[in-house]
């Protein structure tokens, strides 16, 4: 009897929905491309120079690695190795949290019905296949994404419970927006390699070189993020709300009370009449000087709606949860 062969059937994605190109800040990618190709460039042409000035150069003799063919071939197989072993050590530090935590962390119908329906949806805004999700236990309010066939979104109870429903969509559709356009790996790899050990810092060097060329890029993604949560969320005052809080949450620096920060946040009051709001708001501008790229993040998200990219981008979303329904 013939063995009956299972073929896994690909996922259908919406023609209509936006893409990436659609949401994605202007150079992002180009930037992504240019330091890629810039270190991976420097190694080709030291293995150019290597070859043809050393290897097989006869008015050389004597050198040590001169003649030697296997020289070239290990400065062009060098960077290769390093951003191989630099993603097996960046997965296995965040698959290995995941692990520890065990099955109750993934989000199911279950354990966590509102995070599971958001991520439904979302998904479906943005025509593609859902992500897995995970809680972990921690007392540091973060989320990140991770690449994987589906992608994956990581988060922690504390940053549940203190941000509101409104405030954990908005902050899931940054992350949705990361997974669409394919930032997870090198985002992870960076943060891994800024924390490294410096002994891996200097055997896995081509990455580390590359994590220092493409600072830039790490702070657009975060901005193309920005926009996808505008798009799926279409509120970008509850965005720019809770970026500030989740900032001002985990800066254990900052001398900010969590119900001075939500009385900040809702106060309508005018300050010339209210002392204690005086107060907040020269605390506020304190806490946002001191991030200057959260303050740029800011104004960035009230003057994208305002783009005409933006209001192009925020009619096609429109559509698209209008036939969603």
């Amino acid at each position: 009897m013939a063995r009956r062969v299972s073929r896994r059937r690909k996922r259908k994605v919406d023609e209509s929905a936006l893409t990436c190109e659609e949401m994605r800040f202007p150079g992002e990618k180009r930037i992504y491309f240019e330091g890629l190709i810039g270190i991976f460039g420097l190694f080709l042409l030291a293995a150019y120079w290597v070859a043809r000035f050393g290897v097989y150069n006869e008015a050389r003799p004597g050198a040590p690695i001169y003649h030697q063919h296997w020289a070239w071939i290990v400065i062009v197989v060098y960077p290769l190795l390093a951003w191989l072993v630099a993603n097996w050590l960046t997965m296995r530090s965040y698959r290995g949290r995941i692990k520890r935590a065990g099955p109750s962390a993934r989000v199911l119908n279950k354990s966590h019905p509102k995070l599971k329906a958001v991520l439904g949806e979302q998904a479906r805004l943005l025509g593609i296949p859902e992500p897995e999700m995970y809680v972990l236990h921690d007392d540091t309010p973060y989320m990140y994404s991770m690449p994987g066939r589906t992608g994956a979104i990581v988060t922690t109870d504390a940053l549940v419970q203190v941000m509101s429903d409104d405030e954990v969509t908005a902050l899931v559709a940054r992350e949705m927006g990361h997974i669409v356009c394919g930032h997870p790996r090198m985002a992870l790899l960076a943060q891994y390699m800024r924390r490294a050990h410096s002994v891996v810092k200097v055997l896995v060097f081509p990455i580390t070189a590359m994590v220092v060329v493409l600072r830039n890029w790490i702070d657009l993604i975060e901005v193309t993020a920005d926009r996808v949560a505008i798009l799926v969320t279409g509120r970008p005052a509850l965005l720019n709300e809770t970026l500030v809080k989740l900032a001002v949450t985990a800066d254990t620096a900052a001398e900010i009370s969590p119900s001075e920060l939500d009385a900040f946040l809702e106060s309508a009051t005018d300050m010339s009449t209210d002392a204690a709001q005086i107060d907040r708001h020269y605390k506020m501008g304190e806490f946002l000087g001191r991030h200057k790229a959260l303050r740029d993040r800011i104004e960035e998200i009230r003057a994208y709606p305002r783009s005409d990219e933006g209001q192009e981008a925020m009619q096609k979303m429109a559509e698209m949860k209008q036939r969603l329904g």
